[in-house]
């Protein structure tokens, strides 16, 4: 049989439950209502802060989609293709176009035509995104006899 504990010792007890639950809460809270970053990557040189990197494949390429400011408003979108066999010589250039769809709401951005730059990347100055939700990026390559077509789910939450 136990002895009864005295009141220091329960209050010391209780003390230690509360602020227990008390971090157990503010951990729970803080990793419900933190913004969402499953998809942001380290940041690396050409990659800015707080930019969400997605990344799918065709037959042809491994596609990585990488939206500078994931917030409503506008943003930068970059495109890099991969070729899956290694190599893009003799290659034609592909016309990459990137879109955004918001289906809960029914909007939708139209088709953006990529400009080319180095090492098979692809860039769009200003996608608008006219508010927060799960959007959905399209990201089309057209050239050398292919049709390729992917979507990128993304949360935007503000």
């Amino acid at each position: 049989m136990s002895r009864p504990t005295s009141p220091s010792g329960r209050r010391s007890l209780v003390a230690a439950v509360v602020l227990s639950a008390i971090l157990l809460t503010a951990l729970s809270v803080r990793a419900l209502w933190a913004p969402w970053r499953g998809t942001s990557p380290p940041v690396s040189g050409d990659t800015p802060r707080g930019a969400a990197t997605l990344t799918g494949g065709t037959a042809h390429d491994v596609v990585t989609l990488t939206v500078s400011t994931p917030v409503t408003g506008t943003t930068a979108v970059n495109v890099r293709l991969v070729p899956r066999d290694g190599a893009a010589a003799g290659r034609s250039s592909p016309v990459v176009t990137v879109s955004a769809v918001l289906p809960t709401a029914g909007h939708a951005v139209p088709d953006f035509t990529t400009a080319p730059a180095a090492d098979n990347r692809y860039h769009v100055a200003g996608l608008p995104l006219m508010m927060p939700g799960r959007w959905e990026f399209v990201v089309t390559v057209e050239g050398d006899g292919r049709h390729d077509r992917l979507v990128f789910p993304l949360t935007i939450p503000r």
